[in-house]
């Protein structure tokens, strides 16, 4: 992930790369596509990274629901960023 960039622009690039590894014949468990997320992420995410580390059972989430998750999360860390603003 990049610094400033958006939970759907790292989505968007993912998902991109992944499909055209699918193309070619590669084949990836749940687990290990949303290891490689949770690993692609910055530090603003660790406390995040490590309720689902402990919470949830990655091998049975799908790539999507784990983006939901940390899009939820990421909506979070926006509106404490506005009410520290005000």
């Amino acid at each position: 992930m990049k610094n400033g960039e958006a939970n759907l622009e790292l989505q968007t690039r993912f998902t991109h790369i992944v499909n055209h590894l699918l193309g070619l014949g590669k084949m990836f468990e749940d687990d290990e596509l949303n290891i490689k997320i949770l690993n692609y992420l910055t530090r603003t995410w660790d406390p995040k990274i490590t309720m689902i580390y402990e919470s949830d059972d990655l091998a049975s989430m799908s790539m999507e629901a784990l983006f939901r998750k940390l899009l939820a999360y990421e909506h979070e860390l926006i509106q404490q960023s506005h009410a520290e603003e005000t």
